[in-house]
């Protein structure tokens, strides 16, 4: 329903006993008449301090919509007579409505527009009552087998004995809003990502069923042929052996708690900082260079995020580079007193030339305020998030392996960066055989593989491994480079007109192509050229033409290339600016 770009008539701040009213509506018809207080979950959204705002849209398809907004941020909307909670209200109510559950690979489908259909619900059990006693049009939820945090809202198509007797076949639930849809990004100021809330069902991957007769069968072969014997054994000795067994075997389980994991050092984790810079860049760095620049434009850059120069032995960064000079790393001369210079630099060192470098990839200051997860990758505009990008969080499985580089349990990475943290944690541990350019396994890869004893496995596959141990999610993303539509490339065309009077107007069409929205665009020039706006049909041509008073084509130019990361190659009509008066010399 909010797949394509709606538009808004009103916006309305409603008084305190219709947001009273509201909330009596809501509890009523979600059951909630004993959940009323103001610090619950859903009495939060309709709090004292919080505004709620009525506004009335009109859909893609010309049909009237209400939303109720708390804060900015949509929460209901009416349809019908009937009220639907938005995924933001199902993430902090979790339980408000019924859910579905649906494989990770069918959210993009679901985001473009399609309906759930009977074969893609997982459910629990094959009878009638894993479809629960549900009638038809009730409001419910979708969520994911991996995250049970809510996608989509939309109405049942059939009643839970129908659902039963469709024989697998014929639509689910009609989606009415999905995560990523416009309605999500109505207010780009307050958009969330999806949180992480636990799995619903494990769903076995490929990789849990491999093929009979290969290599990844032999183990459990082995284990089973292990088992037999010991059984067997077991059977025709006494009671007194068995009982010595046990003894050995508890104290084989004691032994590896005996091993306690150790904090880092941050002595080692600076000067692996100071290596890697000298690795990295050794080669460009000019010299002579202050030892006041060469240490924050070169080492600082490179040390991990939490390690500080106070928490290590050196205490003092003048301290540390003496030591680096006393071990032969680097060179440091004294020019006047307090003023010292690094002249020369060992690459040739035996430490340098042993050590492997990496890349230090850190992680975002934006998380979500709920603790969701956060990426840390590049930052995305909160103003253009129209790409779904799938992301995989980590979770206690792979917490051991990512901590190595300070990515902590729930922050969501996409497929790049975890094959990136992949190829240099097996480059820093040298775990690449130089015969067969495989993967020996340590004991971190093991416990994330499930591998028993000793194996090699190729990098690409390993990686792949690694993904499926990982919790799956999704986030909105901005569009980074051309967009492309019906295999051509977007293009937003800036002319100027003239109207009555004599009058300059900017002519701005093909935003939607880009997932801008059109009234917060608006809004924006409105502030920043100071001049009216106003939306206006083109005869002939699919969507809307922006209409500004005035020539501002510089200003609308400098505005989509630099707020909305609009490619420059994507934007004609730069040639109708505004030519600037030269300036009278005096």
């Amino acid at each position: 329903m909010f797949i394509k770009p709606f538009k808004i008539k009103s916006n309305i701040l409603v008084t305190g006993s219709e947001k009273k009213r509201l909330r009596q509506r809501v509890m009523s018809q979600f059951n909630r008449a004993d959940d009323e207080s103001a610090t619950s979950p859903l009495g939060e959204l309709f709090g004292n301090r919080t505004k709620v705002c009525t506004v009335k849209l009109i859909t893609y398809h010309e049909d009237p919509v209400t939303v109720y907004t708390s804060d900015k941020r949509p929460i209901f909307f009416e349809l019908n007579g009937k009220l639907l909670p938005t995924v933001y209200t199902l993430w902090s109510c979790p339980d408000l409505v019924p859910a579905f559950t649906t494989h990770a690979t069918v959210l993009p489908k679901l985001a473009n527009g399609a309906d759930l259909m009977i074969p893609g619900v997982v459910k629990q059990g094959t009878n009638l009552a894993s479809w629960g006693r549900h009638q038809k049009d009730d409001v419910v939820a979708v969520n994911l087998t991996s995250n049970r945090a809510a996608v989509g809202v939309g109405l049942l198509a059939h009643s839970s004995s129908d659902l039963y007797m469709c024989g697998g076949h014929g639509v689910c639930v009609k989606m009415m809003h999905v995560f990523g849809d416009k309605l999500w990004g109505m207010e780009p100021s307050v958009c969330q990502q999806i949180p992480l809330q636990g799995t619903v069902v494990s769903v076995p991957t490929e990789s849990d069923f491999p093929p009979l007769g290969s290599e990844k069968t032999k183990p459990v072969e082995d284990g089973v042929k292990e088992a037999t014997k010991s059984l067997a054994k077991s059977a025709i000795t006494g009671s007194e052996e068995s009982g010595s067994e046990g003894d050995a075997s508890d104290e084989e389980t004691q032994e590896p708690e005996e091993e306690e994991e150790r904090p880092p050092n941050p002595d080692d984790l600076i000067k692996g900082a100071f290596l890697n810079a000298l690795k990295l860049h050794g080669k460009k760095i000019p010299l002579p260079l202050l030892t006041s620049t060469f240490y924050p434009q070169y080492v600082q850059p490179e040390i991990p995020e939490g390690i500080e120069m106070k928490k290590s032995s050196f205490k003092k960064v003048g301290t540390f580079l003496k030591r680096m000079a006393e071990e032969g790393l680097i060179e440091i001369k004294e020019e006047k007193k307090g003023i010292e210079k690094v002249t020369a630099l060992n690459l040739e060192h035996p430490d340098v030339l042993s050590f492997y470098p990496y890349k230090v990839s850190k992680a975002t200051s934006e998380q979500e305020a709920t603790g969701g997860a956060a990426s840390t990758g590049p930052a995305s505009n909160p103003l253009l998030l129209t790409k779904m990008t799938a992301m995989y969080a980590v979770n206690e499985r792979t917490a051991k392996l990512f901590g190595c580089f300070n990515v902590a349990v729930g922050n969501a990475l996409d497929q790049t960066q975890v094959r990136n943290f992949m190829r240099d944690y097996v480059g820093r541990n040298k775990l690449i055989n130089p015969a067969t350019k495989l993967v020996t396994l340590d004991e971190t890869l093991r416990a994330v593989c499930g591998a028993n004893g000793e194996e090699l496995v190729a990098l690409p596959d390993l990686t792949e491994t690694v993904l499926n141990s990982m919790t799956s999610t999704f986030e909105m993303r901005s569009q980074k480079g051309v967009v492309m539509k019906g295999g051509k490339r977007a293009i937003i065309h800036l002319t100027t007109a003239t109207r009555s009077g004599n009058k300059k107007v900017t002519l701005i069409s093909h935003l939607a192509d880009y997932g801008i929205n059109v009234n917060n665009f608006a809004k924006a020039v409105k502030l920043g050229a100071a001049a009216s706006t106003t939306m206006t049909e083109v005869p002939g041509s699919k969507g809307e033409q922006l209409l500004v008073q005035g020539n501002h084509i510089k200003f609308v130019f400098e505005l989509l290339t630099t707020t909305y990361q609009v490619p420059k190659a994507c934007i004609t009509g730069l040639e109708f600016a505004k030519e600037q008066k030269k300036k009278k010399k005096k």
